[in-house]
């Protein structure tokens, strides 16, 4: 019996002891190899974060004019499980933010620790609901985008979603800078996702973003808008485009669109007129090409200005199809040829230059390629290789027709010749600088290549100011002020039968001025103009009409005084 005894005990302690062993184990696997894993799940657990946006970092003109800045609004928040009469606090949010008092309520009952009740509301709103300390109840102050100058300027600044995140424009391209670093607001929770009632809501403040410095001009800018949306309305037209560039250094002083839209409402607008068109629209340029092919005519010597061409009075049948002048003209010399814009004499250059040649000089301009300019969207244009050419292409291309550009392309192209031939990348910003004023990037006017000799660019100078005397252009000129360019009065395809349409034109004109020493290079595009559709009578008085306003408006010491149109 005894001998019974001492097996059973012995049993027992062996039972406790292999127990102990075991339970002292698993809380060493616990604390040793798992706990830095419950530690984190813990944490995770007992914490709710929401990101308060960092003050985004504002953007300035040319001259420090605000153009986009950033503005501390109230956003209203609630811990849910510290709301003691939800019915009640969802009636009294409600008579204040004018929101529904079921999706309040909805927004209570919804289990979650943490709801936003609305973000960014109007100062006023926010003061009276922190003024009432409802229980659960409290406001942050966070950013909200503002637009300051409304729709000016809005197709290069672009626009930012509710959480301030660049959508568009500048403000997608420059985000990383512009954004800052975002801050947290962190309410504390119990494992079983319960709020703790006496925990207290840290909050961790944002680092704020770095400014831009635009090429803009508001004051250029300002002007472009104004004589763009004149023709724009007068013409009933589909789109408009207008550029000004600073013809030493590349930078765009103005870029505008229409239609329009207002960044600090873009919800309230159609997409398509979200679209820069400037960058993200390509479309055959018409006569305005023909300075590509009077660039490498005149280098390669295969004409003169003052060389003869037959323009066959008007119509010339090439490969059974014709080509027309929109005037019958007999014999020009060439310089004529370009002024008075002969799609026949300029297609007999260009078969004089051969494809490869003409290929290549339009190349060297740009076309085909994108400018590289720091705005998202940009496309290349359309420049097939000499080897997809038909029998045809050397002579349409010649006048603009089986090649596609965009408008930049082409503001780009006049202002390469009014630059002594030297093609400079276009750039719409100068620097990045931080809060304190600190220059944390420096964007400075970067060369691409010499297209043309300073020789030949002066010759076409003459050329071009002879378009705005004597040709096509003359509704471009302007008392006291020398003007040269090009005409464009481009059919445009229609999509059904791909064939050129009789009834839908671009309008444009693109030139420089003061011609014998320019300053600015100006190109307005207008398309599907109504009735009118001519570029010398649509597009050439509006770029006339900018560069008087804005070289007198640049003359001016002290330019915040917007020139007005006389």
């Amino acid at each position: 019996m005894a001998d019974g005894m001492k097996v059973r005990i012995l049993l027992v302690s062996w039972f406790f002891i292999l127990f102990g062993t075991c339970l002292f184990g698993r809380f060493l696997y616990l604390q040793v190899y798992t706990g830095g894993k419950m530690g984190n799940l813990s944490e995770r657990q007992s914490a709710n974060v929401q990101e308060i946006n960092a003050e985004r970092g504002f953007i300035y003109d040319s001259k420090g004019r605000e153009l986009a800045v950033s503005v501390e609004v109230p956003s209203i928040y609630a811990i849910t499980y510290q709301v003691k009469e939800p019915q009640s606090t969802a009636q009294k949010l409600s008579e204040v933010l004018n929101i529904n008092a079921g999706e309040i309520l909805k927004k209570l009952n919804s289990g979650r620790n943490f709801v936003w009740i609305e973000r960014k509301a109007e100062y006023n709103r926010g003061k009276r609901i922190k003024t009432m300390k409802l229980p659960g109840i409290g406001v942050v102050l966070e950013t909200k985008r503002f637009y300051p100058k409304g729709t000016l300027g809005s197709h290069a600044l672009g626009f930012v979603n509710m959480d301030d995140k660049g959508c568009e424009g500048l403000e997608l391209v420059f985000n990383e800078y512009l954004a800052g670093k975002n801050g947290r607001l962190v309410s504390v929770k119990d494992a079983k996702g319960r709020g703790v009632v006496s925990g207290e809501v840290e909050y961790e403040a944002p680092v704020n973003g770095d400014n831009l410095v635009l090429t803009i001009d508001e004051g250029v800018q300002s002007i472009a808008e104004e004589e763009l949306n004149l023709i724009y309305e007068q013409y009933h037209a589909k789109e408009a485009t207008a550029i000004v560039m600073n013809t030493a250094t590349g930078e765009i002083l103005a870029l505008a669109n229409r239609p329009n839209f207002d960044p600090n409402n873009f919800n309230d607008y159609p997409q398509a007129a979200l679209k820069n068109r400037a960058v993200s629209v390509q479309y055959e340029p018409g006569s305005t090409f023909k300075s590509v092919t009077m660039a490498a005519a005149l280098s390669e010597r295969v004409i003169n200005e003052n060389d003869f061409v037959d323009c066959e009075n008007g119509r010339w049948e090439v490969y059974n199809h014709t080509i027309k002048d929109h005037i019958k003209y007999g014999v020009l010399n060439f310089r004529d040829v370009i002024a008075n814009s002969s799609n026949i004499g300029t297609a007999k250059v260009g078969v004089m230059l051969g494809k490869e040649r003409l290929f290549k000089y339009a190349r060297n301009f740009g076309f085909g390629d994108k400018t590289g300019i720091t705005l998202g969207g940009e496309l290349k244009g359309m420049l097939r290789t000499p080897d997809k050419w038909s029998g045809l292409s050397i002579y349409t291309i010649s006048f603009g027709q089986e090649v596609s550009a965009t408008p930049l392309q082409i503001a780009s192209l006049y202002a390469t010749i009014a630059n002594k031939g030297k093609l400079m990348q276009p750039m719409i910003v100068k620097a990045i600088k931080s809060k304190d004023g600190k220059v944390v990037k420096e964007f400075l006017p970067k060369e691409v290549r010499q297209v043309i000799s300073p020789e030949v660019a002066a010759r076409m100078v003459k050329v071009l100011k002879s378009v705005v005397e004597n040709g096509t252009g003359k509704e471009a000129a302007f008392p006291g002020l020398s003007i040269a360019g090009k005409t464009g009065t481009s059919q445009k395809i229609d999509p059904l039968t791909r064939k050129y349409s009789a009834s839908k034109y671009v309008a444009s004109f693109a030139g420089f001025a003061p011609a014998e020493n320019p300053k600015l290079a100006i190109l307005v595009v207008v398309d599907e103009p109504d009735k009118v559709y001519y570029g010398g009578s649509v597009a050439a008085p509006a770029v006339g009409k900018i560069a008087k306003r804005a070289l007198r408006y640049l003359e001016k010491k002290d330019n915040y005084d917007f020139v007005k149109a006389d």
